[in-house]
Formats: structure tokens, C-alpha cells, sequence
């Protein structure tokens, strides 16, 4: 009787070490070969690390996080969209000893999984899209939020009722930015009609000063870009007129510069960073952080920004925080058609890989 319950005291010992075992597997869920130095991080730019623009952001930030956290950051830049001088820098990186790679530019995504499957003992964070491998995953902020609010104040200042913007592309990331900007404006100003011309590049100087012109031309007072170098803002300070920044401000700008949508690249590596340093890292799902989290933010009001433009901003954050995002409550596109219901919110997934509809009030200028 009494070897019995010895070996059921046995068996009831072993199924509880093996629950803690994969209780501790599920909790790891991913961890790469994690050493006892300093852990090497790379990160490619399809610009240069200096540009005062989209890559500044991302090298500063990830290097930033990457001292509070310990680690040897090695950058790899001006790394075109091409599949061979992606691949190239990536296996530059290995050889640096990285185990963890930030892909920054949308175009890298296309060449992800295959990355992965090259290297899996190395974890791979691509901006604005994920892959299939187990050792990928997708990262961004919500810009669209502060795009929303600085849509606001652009509403808010514009007399003409025409604002413009100059984008690179019409992809996800981009339509929900002017869409969101355009919902912000009509928030302060029923009436604002958004132009938009699309210049087919993330950087090109002349394209993109060109376009501006146009859409000043075209009867806009305000504009903005979703580029990756802030020529737009050069324009509308040549012309006199106001303007809203993106992702990063290092310029010193006149007080026409109203406000700017920017990116807290530090918060949000931190947090990516941190997970994958502390083996919870988790691939199944991807990394899309906010207001709430700090990971974007509006840069300072000019001291053209009346009080009142001020208050309907800071109350609009606190709902967007609180109780209903942006892209919430009744939405037509504008062809007319209802898009999101008096009481719905439009889903994560649409908003980050599938909307190509804009809303009322945006127009494409050819």
C-alpha cells in the first residue's frame, strides 16, 4: 500500500514539473541565442542615418534604446529597396554578430520571410508589415493619431478651406494618415477640403517641392507631407505659409510652422527591445503602440495655435485615449458610401494592411 502512494506521489511529482516546464516554454514563447556579452542589435535605413527626417528618427531612437538596455547597435544606411542590397546588409549584419534586425523602410517587407528562413537564429522586426516565419514580426506606431489632432489645428487656421498634402505612395500607412488628418480637419472646420498628390517616391527633393508649389498654387494655406525628408515644410516657408511637420523635427521653423505629427521611436524600441532582451518576445503578434503608450506625440504649438484650437486638441486626445479612436463613429468615404457605422470602429487589421478608400473631404490632385 505504501509503495503505491509512493509512486503515486511519483507520477503526481513529474506532472508538475512538466506543467512548470511548459508553463515556462509558453511564458519564453521565443528566445534567440541570447549570450552573456552585450547583445548586438542592426538596423537598416534606406537613407542616411543624418537625413533630418525618417531615418534620423529611427537610428536616434533605436540607439537610445539600445544604451538604456545595454546593448551594440551596428547601422546599416542608405540601403535601397532592392532585394540584393537588402540581403546584402542583412548579412553584413550577421557577420557583426546581431541577433536582432530592424528592417525601417515598407519595401524590406517583401523580402522578410525569406530573411528568416536564411537566418533563424536571428529575430527580424520589419516596419509596417509581418511574415510568416516564427522569428519575424511587424512594429509601428500610431501615427495616425497625432495625425488627427494635427489635422485639428490645420483645420482650425486655414481660411482658403483647402489644405494640402504631399504623399509618397497611396499604401495603407499613407491613406490612413491623410484619412485621419482629413477627419481632424473637418472635426475644426466642416468645410476643408484635403488635396492630395502622390509623388511615387519616399524622398525625392524635386518631385516633392514641385507638388508642394502645385497644391499652393491650387488654393492650399496649410500643408503637410507624409514623406521622408521635410522638403514640404521648406516650401510652405518660402511661400509664407503655414504648415504641420511628420515623423521628426530638427529644424528651427517661423511660427507658420503650426505643429507636427511626431514619432517616439525611442519609446517604442524600448518596449521591443525590452521583450525580446527578457525572452518575452512574442511573435504571434506584432507591435502597433500609440498615444497611450508614449509612442507618438505632438510636437509644440506655435503661438499661432489660438486657445480655443488648443482645448478642442486636448480634449479630442483625451477621447481618443479614453473612449473611441480615431477612426470610429459614422465614416463615409468620399464617394458617400458608409464606411463605419455610428457605433462601430474600424478593425486594426483593415486600418494597418487593407484600407485604400479615403474619406469625405479628400480629393487626389493630379
Amino acid at each position: 500500500m505504501k509503495n503505491k502512494e509512493n509512486l503515486i506521489r511519483i507520477i503526481t511529482l513529474l506532472v508538475a514539473i512538466l506543467l512548470v516546464v511548459g508553463i515556462i516554454s509558453l511564458i519564453s514563447n521565443f528566445r534567440l541565442n541570447q549570450k552573456d556579452d552585450a547583445t548586438s542589435v542592426g538596423i537598416v535605413l534606406i537613407g542616411a542615418s543624418d537625413d533630418n527626417g525618417w531615418n534620423q528618427s529611427h537610428y536616434e531612437g533605436l540607439l537610445e534604446a539600445c544604451e538604456q538596455n545595454s546593448c551594440t547597435m551596428f547601422c546599416e544606411e542608405l540601403v535601397s529597396e532592392e532585394e540584393a542590397q537588402v540581403k546584402k546588409a542583412v548579412s553584413r549584419l550577421k557577420v557583426s554578430g546581431c541577433s536582432c534586425i530592424f528592417l525601417t523602410s515598407f519595401g524590406y517587407k517583401a523580402y522578410l520571410d525569406e530573411l528568416a528562413r536564411t537566418y533563424p537564429e536571428i529575430a527580424f522586426y520589419c516596419i509596417s508589415g509581418d511574415g510568416e516565419e516564427k522569428n519575424t514580426s511587424s512594429y509601428f506606431a500610431r501615427m495616425y493619431q497625432v495625425r488627427y489632432l494635427s489635422g485639428i489645428v490645420a483645420g482650425s487656421k486655414t481660411k482658403s478651406n483647402v489644405l494640402g498634402f504631399v504623399a509618397a505612395m497611396p499604401i495603407s500607412e499613407t491613406i490612413r494618415s491623410i484619412n485621419a488628418y482629413t477627419l481632424g480637419a473637418r472635426k475644426a472646420n466642416p468645410h476643408v477640403r484635403v488635396l492630395v498628390s502622390y509623388t511615387g517616391s519616399w524622398e525625392d527633393q524635386e518631385k516633392e517641392k514641385a507638388a508642394a508649389k502645385a497644391l499652393a498654387d491650387a488654393g492650399a494655406d496649410v500643408l503637410t507631407y507624409h514623406e521622408d525628408r521635410p522638403y514640404t515644410l521648406e516650401v510652405a516657408e518660402e511661400l509664407g505659409i503655414y504648415s504641420t511637420g511628420y515623423d521628426y523635427v530638427a529644424d528651427e521653423y517661423s511660427d507658420k510652422f503650426l505643429t507636427a505629427s511626431i514619432f517616439k521611436w525611442d519609446v517604442l524600441y524600448g518596449r521591443v527591445l525590452g521583450d525580446y532582451l527578457s525572452g518575452r518576445a512574442n511573435f504571434a503578434n506584432d507591435y502597433w503602440l500609440g498615444l497611450t503608450e508614449g509612442a507618438v506625440a505632438l510636437y509644440p504649438f506655435s503661438s499661432q495655435v489660438t486657445e480655443e484650437t488648443k482645448k478642442l486638441v486636448a480634449s479630442e486626445e483625451e477621447r481618443i485615449q479614453t473612449w473611441r479612436d480615431v477612426f470610429s463613429g459614422e465614416i463615409r468615404d468620399n464617394h458617400g458610401f458608409l464606411r463605419c457605422h455610428e457605433d462601430e470602429r474600424i478593425g486594426d487589421d483593415e486600418l494597418f494592411n487593407l484600407i485604400d478608400w479615403y474619406v469625405e473631404g479628400v480629393e487626389i490632385y493630379e
